[in-house]
């Protein structure tokens, strides 16, 4: 029979935790937090936020597949955007389930198509020789601001055909510091994030209209497809909006973590340096390291039993995909960057139908970058000590401190 989600702690089944994956302590270092859920078992309860919350890859993998089971209707982040006060709308890709999202996701996947993300390859990799080039003749520079950031700050919204202004690098992470930090709780970061935001409203309301896409961009192919039926008009804006908030940074924490493993590990960089097509494999175990984006949520649409927990119908489960990324009952040296790990069933971009659909683009821009970086850098080492930026839901660092020497 299908039931209300419990309301009292005495209704729930499952094992009670108090910890706080928000908190700074935890932003800043959540692996404490990771043992403590894994230790509850497949699923337990945050008596903080009134969730139940899964951290073991065993539990989390199966269930990101089973989308009828555990939906992405109710937001995928702690709060439900199906109630009234919700801060935003429902992304039309991330938090909608079959068949919608397979009409939008199927529109999305001819846009983004292989032999698009083929032809952006040269472009890509071109800038990014150019932006390593010249940091390896400065000798020392951030990792993150001079690097990851300026980089995919130049390719992507170039690629989304957003016009380029002065503000447009800083409007857009900023967008992407909201949208991530309003997967949380509604806490003190994000209503000073949001306060940040409200004061770039105007800009991001003018970057979502048509006419603000440069032809040529996969922008205007968004558009386009409106206008051919194969996507209802007024989603067109809410793609382009999602792409806006979530396109950047991602991939640059990605790119940042992946340059903070092996500037810590010169036996790893060498065997970059050795086989620059080992790339990919850096860039998928920083992501798997790191975790971008740490957690999704889901919500129940039947009752469930959970390894003989019963999470009642419409609950709120947190997923910690930083937590299945380095469970040890799924990996071996979990905590060990490793190039040479086999990496099939990591989290880091999601899985099954709401997999991430931008992570063509993500590897592309991850793989060009350490591949000139191979090809440029003899040597690749800490210059001083990394500062994280913390946010509700995105794990990034603020500050990499890097030194190179040329090839």
């Amino acid at each position: 029979m299908v039931q209300a989600a419990a309301t009292s702690l005495n209704e729930i089944t499952a094992p009670i935790l108090d910890v706080d994956p928000y908190s700074d302590a935890s932003l800043n270092s959540p692996f404490a937090t990771f043992d403590a859920v894994r230790a509850a078992g497949h699923v337990a309860y945050l008596s903080t936020y009134n969730v139940y919350v899964m951290g073991r890859h065993a539990s989390i993998h199966p269930a990101l597949k089973d989308w009828e089971t555990f939906s992405s209707t109710g937001g995928s982040g702690l709060g439900d955007i199906r109630k009234p006060g919700a801060w935003r709308p429902a992304s039309p890709i991330v938090e909608v389930d079959p068949p919608v999202h397979t009409k939008v996701r199927s529109a999305l996947q001819r846009i983004l198509s292989p032999a698009l993300i083929r032809a952006w390859r040269e472009d890509f990799e071109r800038e990014a020789d150019r932006q390593v080039a010249a940091l390896v003749e400065q000798g020392t520079f951030c990792g993150v601001h001079d690097l990851a950031e300026a980089y995919v700050a130049t390719t992507f919204p170039d690629a989304l055909g957003l016009e380029n202004s002065p503000e447009r690098r800083d409007n857009l992470f900023l967008l992407g510091a909201l949208n991530f930090d309003g997967q949380g709780p509604r806490n003190a970061r994000y209503e000073d994030t949001q306060r940040r935001a409200d004061g770039i409203q105007d800009w991001y309301q003018a970057m979502m209209r048509r006419e603000a896409m440069v032809p040529g961009g996969f922008g205007e192919k968004i558009f386009q497809a409106a206008d051919a039926g194969e996507i209802e008009q007024e989603v067109a804006p809410l793609l382009v909006r999602s792409f806006l908030r979530g396109g950047l940074d991602s991939t640059s924490s990605a790119i940042s973590a992946a340059l903070w493993y092996l500037a810590r590990d010169p036996a790893q960089f060498a065997l970059l340096r050795e086989d620059p097509n080992r790339a990919r494999g850096a860039l998928e175990e920083a992501m798997r390291l790191e975790t971008p984006i740490q957690n999704v949520c889901r919500q129940t649409m039947r009752d469930v039993e959970i390894e003989g927990v019963t999470v009642p119908y419409d609950s709120k489960i947190l997923m910690l995909l930083g937590s299945a990324n380095r469970d040890p009952d799924r990996w071996e040296r979990p905590d060990e960057f490793d190039l040479n790990r086999q990496l099939l069933g990591h989290v880091a971009l999601g899985h099954g139908v709401h997999m991430c659909v931008g992570q063509m683009v993500a590897r592309l821009e991850g793989e060009a970058v350490l591949k000139a970086l191979a090809r440029r850098a003899a040597t690749l080492e800490m210059a001083g000590d990394t500062t994280r930026r913390l946010n509700n839901n995105l794990r990034s660092l603020a500050t990499l401190p890097l030194r190179v020497t040329a090839a």
